[in-house]
């Protein structure tokens, strides 16, 4: 019993990494394509705009830090000596 458990978790772990895999594959060459029709520029707006959107919808996302960062400013002019 155990022995099967295992093989079918390791062909579920061969097959999420086979699809990372392809995923990595299909956004570098996505990337390359781009680059070479639009220009460097344009690659890198495209592919950095999604990625920091995500970073600032999650919920301990860039609006947290900031408020967490302006906080901490604010506490270390309050301190005697500075």
């Amino acid at each position: 019993m155990q022995r099967r458990a295992s093989a079918s978790s390791d062909r579920e772990g061969d097959g999420q990494a086979l699809a990372v895999t392809l995923a990595l594959l299909l956004l570098t060459a996505g990337v390359l394509m781009l680059d070479a029709v639009a220009g460097p520029y344009v690659a890198f707006a495209a592919v950095a705009a999604p990625t920091v959107a995500a970073y600032a919808a999650r919920p301990a996302g860039l609006l947290r830090t900031l408020v967490f960062r302006r906080a901490v400013r604010r506490l270390i002019r309050s301190l005697p000596g500075s």
